[in-house]
């Protein structure tokens, strides 16, 4: 689970948010520094001084998709206005401008989902705990001295209000923004519970197992974790943990994956989300526990 702040032209900004565009690709200079641990899904914020104001904020946020190997002319064909100008002429001065008159061969775009501007901005003293300054040049990552950061700016930002305006009618940022929101804070919680345990041929089949669950329709990875799954629709959220065993330690892995349920269900509780939330658990058809079954069951139903 990776959040990064990323330095970004307050007028091409404004270009997409005028546009709507819902998916947008930025350019990157063939030697800037290559993103590190940084997946498909993580939040890129915009770090802009919106409206030439004296000081940056994060203006809003897109879903990291993909990163694209392109030349200018692959650029354009391919992206057109989703690169943020109107022109070619515009994006090629741009890029010049950045590459000290020269235009690169390739450059290292970030092709970016599921677009959420705010209305106002999220000022970095806004957020304790956020270390973030007008004097950033590239990017920074979030989350590396604070898991919290990320849950704090949403929350700054939901006060702040999610700009509708600019919203495709087909996809609600309002509600992408509810979900990220979701899936940040059950990511802390698992990131509270720590590691799943057991030797090494059972965590290799937790991966499994959780790599098979998110072949389902809306399943996906938690977060920092390598095998518990999330689904989220409108009214509810489901969390999957793997049950996997040897002889010798089922009864402690049984005893352990019950307490990770109890354990979500109490945090998840104190923040009160408004959809149900149950729980189910990701084992081999050989390796399946009726009873441990019936007691997710009774968890879930009380």
């Amino acid at each position: 689970m990776s959040s990064i702040a990323y330095v970004t032209d307050s007028e091409m900004l404004e270009y997409h948010r005028l546009c709507r565009n819902r998916t947008i690709i930025f350019w990157r200079l063939a030697n800037k520094k290559k993103f590190a641990d940084f997946r498909k899904g993580d939040l890129l914020f915009f770090f802009s001084r919106p409206n030439h104001g004296r000081k940056k904020g994060l203006v809003g946020y897109a879903h990291y998709d993909s990163v694209k190997r392109l030349s200018l002319n692959q650029l354009w064909d391919q992206y057109s206005e989703a690169c943020g100008y109107e022109t070619k002429q515009r994006l090629e001065e741009a890029i010049r401008k950045a590459g000290k008159g020269e235009i690169p061969k390739t450059m290292r775009c970030l092709y970016l989902t599921d677009v959420v501007f705010f209305i106002s901005p999220v000022y970095p003293d806004e957020i304790h705990s956020l270390d973030l300054t007008d004097h950033l040049e590239s990017y920074t990552y979030l989350d590396r001295s604070d898991p919290s950061v990320t849950v704090k700016i949403l929350t700054a930002a939901q006060k702040h209000g999610i700009d509708l305006w600019s919203a495709d009618p087909d996809k609600n940022p309002d509600e992408i923004f509810r979900d990220d929101v979701v899936r940040h804070q059950i990511a802390l919680i698992s990131k509270k519970i720590g590691k799943e345990s057991g030797s090494e041929k059972e965590r290799a089949l937790s991966h499994k197992l959780a790599e098979l669950k998110m072949k389902e329709n809306k399943w996906e990875m938690i977060r920092g974790s390598n095998s518990e799954c999330l689904y989220m629709d409108k009214s509810k959220i489901k969390i999957a943990l793997p049950l996997v065993y040897q002889a010798n330690d089922k009864d402690l892995r049984i005893r352990e994956v019950i307490g990770k349920v109890t354990i979500y269900r109490y945090y998840i509780k104190k923040l009160k989300f408004e959809r149900r939330i149950t729980f189910e658990l990701l084992a081999s058809k050989d390796k399946e526990i009726p009873e441990v079954e019936k007691m997710v069951e009774d968890i879930n139903n009380g």
